[in-house]
């Protein structure tokens, strides 16, 4: 496995992050880590590594040790190819390292890390006007991907893998489970692994349903993201042992809860009570967000918004002195099937809960087949 950027050594790994010290220690990814570094010359640059996964199982390890190659190779061919370096939020490859006999595994970015997404979500650190500039920044991005033909799909958008950079840009520095255009047809995810993921917050509930990736699966997992930056709430387990921690069954019911204290479904949202107060926030711009967010996670995804009409109403918002006549007109032709508080017929009672999570598995089977059907078509 050969690419046209450095191939590095794992001492040299060693020493650019002072053998990945506690100090420059950034974040966890799945079945590795991520740190600060620099360079002899004084360059400051991010690095991440793979660790080798322990087990008893040598089929396990091996097909996990296969897993983590594979990562490593697609990411390279990605961020090496014209379609992964010319977008500035996504992030740029300095270098590799291969040693597969010591699974030594990592790369090395050109990229001044301050924390992660998930690290800041929650904290003070980013006001209205920052968290919305994110919020489209990484909507820009994703459409950047969805652009091409065929098309990129990250089918895990997460903010423990966007990196914020000195100056608070979002940079994706992560390709969890990518697939499409040069890197090909990648199914990093079987149906028969799915038991152990599909408490992910962040995966796509069309998956869970019947372990087949929708073409909007992103959507879906930007609407998490959405929901975070705007309620504050850093949803950040993997093991969801409560239900109602889950963050899609935790927005429908913060809704319903401000529905039944005689909020009307025109004035729910879901931001959090300290960025209203802040300058540049307009409830209706709140209103719009959440609206979005149900959009997004619609259990059907071929009635999801396409990522372009997801940046064009982010656009739109008051916070960036947009047009709201063109998101309100947006919202509106959009299927509000999933949308909360909207009764559509008695089976599914207007609730996002009970639509996603409530149906039996040959009605999942179903929904899923038909909305491929349409898909293809």
């Amino acid at each position: 496995m050969e690419f046209s950027v450095k191939k590095y050594s794992w001492r040299e790994l060693e020493l650019l992050t002072d053998s990945f010290s506690e100090e420059n220690f950034v974040g966890n990814i799945k079945h590795g880590k991520v740190y600060r570094g620099k360079t002899e010359q004084g360059q400051e640059v991010t690095v991440k590594i793979w660790f080798r996964f322990e087990s008893q199982n040598r089929d396990v390890a091996n097909r996990h040790a296969n897993y983590s190659l594979t990562r490593l190779e697609s990411e390279c061919t990605f961020l090496t190819h014209p379609d992964g370096m010319k977008h500035p939020n996504l992030v740029k490859l300095i270098g590799y390292c291969c040693e597969v006999e010591d699974h030594h595994l990592g790369v090395v970015y050109d990229l001044r890390s301050k924390d992660t997404l998930l690290n800041l979500i929650d904290k003070d650190d980013l006001n209205w006007n920052q968290r919305m500039q994110l919020a489209l920044a990484i909507a820009r991005v994703l459409e950047y991907l969805h652009c091409h033909n065929p098309l990129y799909q990250l089918r895990f958008v997460h903010p423990a893998l966007i990196m914020l950079d000195q100056d608070s840009n979002p940079v994706l520095f992560d390709f969890f489970m990518l697939s499409g255009g040069i890197v090909g047809d990648k199914q990093f995810v079987s149906y028969r692994d799915k038991s152990h993921l599909c408490y992910l917050p962040y995966l796509d509930i069309y998956f869970n349903g019947l372990g087949v990736w929708s073409l909007r699966s992103d959507q879906f997992s930007f609407a998490i993201v959405l929901i975070g930056l705007i309620s504050k709430r850093a949803f950040s387990g993997e093991n969801w042992k409560d239900e109602t921690e889950k963050p899609l069954i935790w927005a429908s019911d913060q809704y319903h809860m401000k529905l039944k204290s005689g909020f009307q479904p025109n004035d729910c949202h879901l931001v959090h009570e300290s960025l209203k107060a802040e300058p540049g926030f307009h409830d209706l711009d709140g209103v719009s967000l959440t609206k979005m967010i149900f959009h997004c996670m619609n259990f059907h995804s071929v009635k999801r918004p396409t990522m372009s009409q997801i940046v064009q109403c982010l656009q739109g918002l008051h916070v960036f002195n947009g047009d709201f006549g063109v998101v309100e007109g947006l919202l509106q032709g959009w299927d509000s099937y999933t949308f909360p508080g909207k009764k559509k017929s008695s089976k599914w009672k207007g609730c996002l809960k009970i639509a996603c999570l409530g149906m039996k598995a040959d009605e999942i089977d179903q929904g899923n087949k038909k909305d491929a059907q349409r898909i293809n078509h």
